[in-house]
């Protein structure tokens, strides 16, 4: 696999960073939502990407592309926590302020790019060499995790939930289907794609 030495390199440091920013988070007792365990659920996602790449036979890397696209929506989800950001109105004249901002911003930040790395590295376990087909790719997994998204926010639950209630999880998409959650699920998956369309490189890759 070409650049599998630089990958791993990145990716170690990628949780250094995810350890880095958890140990501010705990170090000044930030209170609202957990930003940790969120970040952690994220870089799962990422993990089950690399796991993907690296898995040399095809059952096992459509099986860990799977369970990336399960955690997949927790890396997006992050943006959400910015509606606990009630401090942002005095960041600049309050330390209390700015230090939760330091922390908040980092975060929802690690838990985005997350969420984009991994799926270039799907990108790559896939050999989707063809812009078109991951252009398709972007906008249904834009529009699927958006559904995703709604849920956990609204109805506070996990990927896990999936497997463990999944009739709970199917009433819940359900109740998404409504003119109510559009404009939520509009304007994520147009985030998402927007997002998605800046990265990607508009080139050939090789695995």
């Amino acid at each position: 696999m070409k650049g599998s030495v630089p990958l791993v390199i990145k990716i170690l440091g990628i949780h250094c960073f995810l350890g880095i920013i958890a140990f501010g988070i705990k170090y000044y007792h930030q209170s609202g939502p957990d930003l940790v365990w969120n970040m952690i659920l994220a870089v799962i996602a990422l993990d089950f990407a690399v796991v993907a790449f690296y898995s040399r036979y095809k059952l096992t890397r459509i099986i860990f592309v799977l369970l990336w696209l399960f955690f997949y929506p927790n890396t997006f989800y992050m943006l959400t926590d910015i509606v606990h950001m009630h401090f942002v109105g005095t960041v600049l004249y309050k330390q209390e302020s700015m230090i939760l901002y330091m922390l908040y911003v980092p975060s929802i930040l690690f838990g985005t790019l997350c969420g984009l790395e991994s799926v270039r590295i799907v990108v790559m376990s896939l050999s989707l060499s063809s812009v078109w087909i991951r252009l398709v790719l972007y906008t249904i997994l834009s529009f699927i995790s958006s559904f995703a998204i709604h849920i956990g926010r609204y109805a506070r639950l996990n990927s896990w939930d999936l497997f463990t209630r999944p009739m709970k999880v199917f009433h819940e998409i359900v109740a998404v289907v409504s003119w109510d959650a559009i404009y939520f699920i509009a304007g994520f998956t147009c985030i998402q794609l927007m997002c998605l369309y800046f990265t990607d490189s508009f080139k050939s890759l090789d695995r």
